[in-house]
């Protein structure tokens, strides 16, 4: 690749990585610092292992494992698009009650009210403190992402979680011949530390700024991939099982359909098996976010929230 090109593409990753920030610049104004703090840390490290894998790939020198080096340019560049795709749609999609009408005639069993909101809340709705309102289906508020998991976004939540772990996968692999070279030479003191302690290495200057970097971000690649793994495990259980973070550890399962695709097409919508190819494909919700089919504790029959 000639020099204009590696300009472009530096470029061209910077306004994807923050374009989230440069489109709503009254938006990221309002937001707290113990919000914005985890979202730019977030940003860098993405920013960090896109030009890591960058690297790798366009340098001549470097071994690439596996596929050819042009086949995986295009397996990093649609695990990025859609990575950064899905986290900018989780990020505007709002699962919030602003905006959505809760009538009086309908609170009944179930409902609460919220006197931060001052209003009545239908079940499954819980009021977040970081976000300051309440929010249909509530599973967790995201601090990495600064936005509520809830009944409209959960589908790209899910999909940002597939996306990085299949990424961060992706990074570990490319630098497997990184490790096994280091690894290749022997475990002393110092390799150890390299990959273990980065920082330690850099202040005690046993080591350079790049190499510093490089070792830094290949542990985050490793670390990052454990993480998201564990995460995807849990919540794609929840998924299957119909049910929210906040009612799995409550032993709640009221909202379980009894199949595994009636819950997933619940909370994914109605062409859940094709929002994994990409965020801007509809796939309309059954429900309204107020009213949840379910299934009576000691019968089989299946009834709406609103029947109660």
């Amino acid at each position: 690749m000639t020099g204009l090109s590696h300009i472009f593409l530096f470029f061209s990753l910077g306004f994807l990585l923050t374009m989230p920030i440069t489109v709503m610049p009254s938006w990221w104004r309002r937001l707290d610092i113990a919000i914005a703090l985890p979202m730019c840390l977030t940003g860098l490290l993405i920013l960090s292992v896109v030009l890591e894998v960058f690297y790798i790939l366009t340098q001549e020198g470097v071994e690439v494992p596996g596929l050819h080096r042009g086949a995986h340019i295009l397996l990093a560049g649609f695990l990025l698009l859609n990575a950064l795709g899905n986290i900018f749609m989780f990020i505007y999609t709002s699962s919030s009650i602003k905006g959505v009408f809760l009538p009086a005639s309908l609170v009944g069993q179930g409902w609460e009210y919220c006197y931060s909101c001052q209003t009545h809340v239908p079940p499954r709705c819980q009021h977040c403190f970081a976000c300051g309102v309440c929010v249909l289906r509530r599973d967790h508020h995201c601090v990495l992402l600064g936005q509520c998991v809830g009944f409209h976004n959960q589908r790209y939540f899910l999909c940002t979680l597939l996306y990085g772990w299949a990424g961060l996968l992706h990074a570990t692999v490319l630098n497997a011949e990184i490790f096994m070279g280091i690894l290749h030479e022997g475990l002393s003191f110092h390799t150890t530390f390299l990959l273990i302690l980065p920082w330690m290495m850099l202040l005690t200057g046993q080591v350079s700024t790049s190499a510093f970097i490089f070792a830094f971000v290949a542990d985050t690649c490793v670390v990052g991939f454990l993480f998201c793994t564990a995460f995807l495990f849990f919540h794609f259980i929840l998924l299957f099982r119909g049910t929210t973070s906040r009612e799995w550890f409550a032993g709640d399962h009221r909202y379980d359909l009894g199949c595994w695709w009636r819950n997933v097409r619940e909370a994914l919508g109605s062409q859940w098996y094709l929002v994994w190819l990409c965020p801007l494909l509809s796939s309309p919700l059954p429900g309204d976010g107020v009213h949840f089919e379910m299934r009576a504790p000691q019968a089989h029959t299946l009834l709406r929230t609103s029947d109660l």
